[in-house]
């Protein structure tokens, strides 16, 4: 198939818009949309002298004066410093030994060395056969689910 391009000559119109812009119409566009403007400036100055009549402040300087502290959290005037020593003490925390609980014999050790027992000796892990001490608590349904009820759950049964 041969595709027909049509020739310069049959196509006569020009490449533009030969009607200019109506310059009547877009300088009343112009006028409205200024005075569009010019009459929310007048309606808001107009409300707030109406407002502003109606509250009178009797004494703007005890706004000032009165002033409470808020309640917490405050507001942390160097907050950068405080968090460096709060990292600073979570760190000494983590890589120092202290006591727990003495009565009870539990001490705090490094956490580098406390990581590496663990790979030492590994996590404790349930020998066969025993049976967990507690039933695990009921799951409740949020409100407006309307599935089964729920029940507890009974651990590993031994055999």
């Amino acid at each position: 198939m041969s595709e027909t391009r049509p020739s310069v000559e049959a196509n006569a119109s020009p490449g533009h818009e030969v009607r200019d812009a109506d310059i009547r119409s877009l300088t009343y566009l112009g006028f409205g949309i200024l005075a569009l403007i010019v009459f929310g400036f007048i309606v808001a100055e107009l409300a707030l002298h109406f407002f502003v009549g109606r509250q009178p402040i009797k004494n703007p300087t005890a706004l000032f004066v009165q002033q409470q502290t808020p309640p917490p959290p405050l507001i942390q005037e160097h907050s950068g410093e405080e968090l460096q020593d709060y990292l600073k003490q979570q760190n000494q925390m983590l890589n120092s030994y202290d006591w727990v609980d003495r009565k009870a014999g539990i001490v705090r050790i490094p956490i580098d060395q406390a990581m590496d027992l663990l790979l030492q000796k590994g996590l404790p892990v349930r020998q066969p056969g025993q049976a967990t001490k507690n039933v695990s608590a009921p799951h409740t349904l949020p409100r407006g689910d309307f599935g089964p009820p729920a029940t507890g759950v009974q651990g590993p049964q031994p055999q």
